[in-house]
């Protein structure tokens, strides 16, 4: 089988850093579909992305389709065929039109009845004949967030296209994309080379460009490039914090990566050091440097896209513009802490937190009661919660946080520090804030987690009230996230809260009255949901997860408690078995539809495999009821394995639906207090 590689390129001018990626996987994928559509095999397809380019390669397509089987459906076997099994008019003209004889065509069975078709192979498409139009219906489903037009161009895309390279091995396919001609034309670096680069065939394309243009079109190698030149700086003094996302936001911005170092007035170092690094990250896209000890030192990494005959030059130009960034920062900083955080409380209550919910102002009221509840239930220090609840939005209205808003929580705990605050008071204002996303840190302190949990659990209960639940992808107010944060404070910190007293106390903090009366029920749900994601991300089981979630617990850190215990009894020989026989005695239960039993009476018996059983039953009731209150659930699971024989016998030795009602009753009591003993911890009758 002939192939060849395959080659497009879409240049333009720059692309944003931040879609490169994101439309580099979605032609990966847009190809791969389409290829597969038009049954056209390949070896493997590598994307490359720089600012002024979008490119793939096919690596050995297929040169043409393979033959296909075509298919023409005629009249019915009734029209096309006499009582005598002559053919009709209608089934030669049939036979006719498609260019053969009546013999040559069949009979098949379809839903409408039997019908006369004509089935032939038909050769394929040579692959270079399709590419074009393939190409275009690829280009028109990519992801582009907002598609522009240009110069009298009709055709839509993320930038202006200026050239568009399309091979097929050594042959050019002539065609028209984005408005513009196909040639194997492609650009240099914009200043190093930006003159036409002549490819010969796919494969000469990434050598061509890094030998002879100044770029470097692999996204990922261009990446691994500028972090190891990164990494090369650190040193037994310092080390250079390498933000994942700035790395993949800088690799977007350059096609030929120079790494420079600058410094900055040490003067600056007095402002706290987030600030100053969300500045250089967020606003000039640099890499601040720290010291051994995690402090900044007066020094950062730039990423240039041009090799300067004078660096310092470069250097100096962007140092102006940090020291000018730093100074907006120093003054942000030196007039927020002319005024104290307790200052600006009353600049919180003409603050809409949402419209049919009150001011922020409305909201903090809110917290502080609630926080203060959480600490008296789980003995945490209330002075400190209220006031930490009390401050906790204050920083919002900081002249720092209005510029920066990444640094809300971090400045509370700077300004609150200023202000004499406890400690314990500051640590809580910047903690309460984790986790800020998913596998992000917790808050450390007791006091931090109540606050975090009140926070979070008024705004679920406040948003599900008001009937705004999120709407597929749509989540405006983060309430996944939030609901997130609950479950994961709640078990990691092994809070031992009861979760439908937590949000029945956060409804009944709320002035107004709440629309969604279905409310407490409709947020537990929406909890429990976020629970099982949670645990399907560590990949706990459907199953399992199901298991505990059927006895209705209401305490995370217990429900936790019981997932670690059914997953424990997994592990045991018996426990499929156990777990099938459950399932028997749970499907006998659910025909009868009968909820009380009378209590197991052993005259009725009538086989030692009921004697036997019962007497399991009431020695093991003992000792998993006194590990159960002891909350040793895995023990609890694992002294229930005694059972299986006694259970096994049972179903083989008796009859349960008999005759005699009397006995039939006694034994589905005495399968009751099976499934009752089995679902104290867990519904092992759901487990595989």
């Amino acid at each position: 089988m002939l192939t060849q590689d395959f080659l497009l390129e879409i240049g333009c001018e720059e692309l944003p850093s931040h879609t490169q990626v994101t439309l580099s996987e979605a032609l990966k994928n847009q190809f791969t579909h389409a290829l597969t559509e038009k049954k056209l095999s390949f070896e493997k397809i590598k994307t490359f992305s720089t600012p002024r380019r979008l490119a793939i390669i096919v690596e050995g397509l297929q040169a043409t389709q393979p033959p296909q089987l075509f298919e023409r459906q005629g009249p019915s076997f009734q029209d096309a065929f006499d009582k005598a099994s002559t053919p009709t008019l209608m089934g030669l003209g049939f036979a006719k039109s498609c260019g053969v004889s009546m013999d040559e065509l069949t009979i098949k069975e379809t839903p409408k009845g039997k019908k006369l078709v004509f089935v032939c192979e038909k050769q394929g498409n040579q692959t270079k004949e399709i590419l074009p139009e393939l190409v275009a219906k690829i280009i028109s489903k990519l992801p582009l967030p907002k598609p522009m037009r240009w110069g009298a161009h009709t055709a839509s895309f993320i930038r202006p296209v200026q050239w568009v390279v399309m091979l097929f091995g050594e042959e050019l396919i002539n065609a028209e994309i984005l408005g513009v001609k196909t040639t194997r034309n492609t650009m240099g670096h914009r200043f190093h080379h930006d003159k036409h680069i002549n490819i010969t065939k796919p494969a000469d394309y990434e050598h061509l460009l890094i030998s002879y243009g100044f770029v470097i079109p692999d996204f990922e190698k261009r990446m691994e490039i500028i972090r190891k030149k990164l990494e090369s700086l650190n040193n037994e003094n310092q080390k250079v914090l390498i933000d994942k996302n700035l790395l993949k936001e800088v690799t977007g911005l350059v096609e030929w990566p120079v790494v420079l170092v600058g410094h900055f007035d040490q003067t600056f170092l007095s402002v706290p050091k987030e600030a100053l690094m969300s500045t250089m990250q967020k606003n000039q896209k640099c890499f601040p440097v720290l010291d051994q000890k995690n402090n900044l030192i007066p020094q950062f990494i730039l990423v240039s896209n041009i090799v300067s005959k004078d660096p310092q030059m470069v250097i100096k130009g962007n140092e102006r513009v940090i020291h000018a960034r730093l100074s907006d920062a120093a003054f942000f900083y030196h007039q927020d802490c002319k005024h104290t955080l307790s200052a600006h409380l009353l600049k919180l209550d003409h603050i809409v937190f949402q419209d049919q919910l009150g001011s922020i102002g409305d909201k903090t009221k809110r917290i502080v009661k609630l926080s203060s509840y959480i600490a008296k239930k789980i003995k945490a220090n209330d002075d400190i919660v209220k006031r930490a609840a009390l401050l906790s939005k204050c920083d919002l209205v900081t002249g720092m946080v209005s510029e920066f808003p990444d640094l809300q929580g971090v400045m509370g705990y700077y300004y609150a520090l200023n202000d004499q605050e406890s400690s314990a008071c500051a640590s809580a204002l910047r903690e309460y804030y984790y986790p800020k996303f998913s596998g992000d840190e917790l808050p450390s302190t007791t006091e931090a987690c109540c606050v975090a949990l009140a926070d979070r659990l008024d705004t679920l209960i406040g948003i599900l009230g008001i009937n705004k639940a999120p709407t597929g992808d749509k989540d405006p107010f983060a309430l996944r996230r939030a609901a997130q944060g609950i479950v994961r404070i709640l078990i990691e910190k092994s809070v031992d809260i009861d979760l439908v007293d937590l949000l029945d106390h956060t409804k009944k903090y709320f002035t107004q009255e709440l629309p969604n009366k279905n409310v407490i029920k409709e947020a537990q749900d929406f909890m429990i949901a976020r629970l099982k994601s949670w645990y399907i991300e560590k990949n706990i089981t459907i199953e399992v997860f199901e298991s505990v979630n059927a006895c209705n617990i209401t305490s995370l850190i217990d429900f936790d408690r019981r997932i670690k215990a059914v997953i424990k009894f997994q592990t045991l020989p018996e426990a499929s078995s156990l777990a099938a026989a459950n399932k028997r005695v749970s499907n006998i239960l659910k025909k009868e539809k009968n909820t009380k039993y009378k209590s197991v009476n052993a005259a009725l018996f009538e086989f030692d495999a009921e004697h036997h059983l019962a007497n399991k039953i009431a020695e093991q009731k003992k000792v998993v009821d006194a590990l159960y209150e002891k909350s040793d659930y895995e023990k609890a699971l694992s002294e229930l394995s005694v059972l299986k024989e006694p259970i096994d016998q049972f179903f083989e030795s008796v009859m349960i639906l008999v005759d005699d009602e009397q006995k039939k009753q006694n034994r589905l009591a005495l399968l009751a207090s099976i499934h009752h003993l089995f679902t104290k911890v867990a519904d092992i009758s759901l487990l595989p």
